[in-house]
């Protein structure tokens, strides 16, 4: 699934998204591109988990196409 994540701004918020997603699922295959702030993820948990997870890290995401 592709997410957008318009707050994660520099490395730091970048390993902070993949312990969120990692936390959830730790097979989770992650993939951020930081200048246009999105995240791929191959992950066995929903997306509504993952969004709920980094929106209570302080990470707001939303889902991509």
């Amino acid at each position: 699934m592709h997410l957008h994540i318009p707050d994660m701004h520099c490395g730091g918020c970048v390993r902070s998204v993949t312990a969120v997603i990692t936390a959830l699922d730790a097979n989770a295959q992650v993939q951020t591109e930081l200048e246009g702030r999105t995240a791929t993820v191959q992950t066995t948990a929903s997306a509504e988990q993952l969004i709920a997870a980094l929106d209570e890290a302080g990470f707001p995401a939303t889902l991509k196409g």
